[in-house]
């Protein structure tokens, strides 16, 4: 996406959105959302025919939304990779393109695994040590204590710290973070439990 022409990016994200929309099922939760990747096309859209001029603010105003949108869209492929669990075809369902088998970097078992409340309520700051070739990782949080699979919320982030937002002050949150590696490599940390503030 980085070294995409302008227009060419609008047309790829825009597929890659109709085809997730259209097999939804295959991608029940998408992160980011696909309103907010929608929203990002829409935006870098608006920005790109503003920017036709050449006018030196809306230029840069151009390239800000653009990066908006390409960082969405590697989230949301980290997404993918991770919900498709190795399975191609499913990949594929994306939109997305996939490249050809790399040799894959074996990632190791994410440690270190803290779990701290945030300034505002309802908010956990999670974060891990970095594990070498991972190249995203999926923080998870459920109330269940019997921490049944499908029970897990995910929120997928590029770096080894991330925030959960949204969360029930008072309430006792399991969390755990899987590493995602090439070739949807995906080793998850022990799990601990904290209380929202």
């Amino acid at each position: 996406f980085d070294r995409m022409a302008d227009a060419k990016l609008v047309e790829r994200a825009s597929a890659i959105h109709q085809e997730m929309v259209t097999n939804a099922t295959a991608f029940p939760s998408p992160s980011p959302s696909l309103t907010q990747v929608r929203s990002a096309i829409d935006d870098f859209q608006e920005a790109l025919n503003a920017a036709v001029g050449g006018d030196r603010v809306l230029v840069a105003q151009k390239n800000i939304a653009r990066q908006t949108l390409v960082n969405l869209l590697h989230l949301l492929g980290y997404y993918v990779l991770f919900t498709a669990q190795g399975n191609r075809l499913i990949a594929l369902k994306s939109g997305f393109r996939l490249a050809k088998d790399p040799t894959p970097v074996v990632i190791t078992k994410p440690t270190g695994l803290k779990v701290e409340n945030g300034d505002q309520d309802g908010v956990l700051q999670v974060s891990i040590k970095t594990v070498p070739g991972a190249v995203a990782y999926m923080h998870q949080y459920s109330t269940d204590p019997a921490l049944k699979e499908d029970s897990w919320m995910s929120v997928t982030c590029s770096t080894a710290k991330c925030h959960l937002a949204g969360l029930q002050p008072g309430t006792k949150y399991f969390i755990r973070v899987g590493a995602i590696g090439t070739k949807e490599q995906v080793l998850f940390s022990d799990t601990v439990s904290k209380i929202a503030a």
